[in-house]
């Protein structure tokens, strides 16, 4: 089994923090449910904070503030992988992807 960086990437940036409380409750609410549906297939994940920086040679600016966070999984396949991903509250909203990557353990 190999393990894989599901990664929430929304449609438009967001601060979720700005939401009414009963929005970010339904949001939570869904995404507790789906992270639960994996089971033991998933290993770790966290969401992110709005607010990121991204980095170059030329030094830090503001992130695009696309990425939500992230989920590994243990799965058999990337097709497998992608059939988690399928089930993920944004890609059913219609408001956002995910993005699927194949971790690989360097030194092994």
């Amino acid at each position: 089994m190999a393990k894989y960086a599901l990664i929430y990437k929304s449609d438009q940036a967001f601060d979720w923090s700005t939401l009414p409380l009963e929005e970010i409750q339904k949001i939570m609410t869904a995404w507790g449910a789906w992270s639960s549906s994996l089971g033991a297939a998933a290993k770790s994940g966290e969401a992110f904070k709005f607010g990121g920086k991204s980095v170059t040679k030329d030094g830090a600016v503001d992130a695009d503030n696309l990425l939500g966070g992230f989920t590994v999984v243990e799965a058999g396949s990337m097709e497998e992988a992608e059939k988690f991903a399928a089930q993920a509250p944004n890609v059913l909203m219609g408001k956002g992807s995910m993005e699927i990557y194949e971790i690989v353990s360097l030194g092994e």
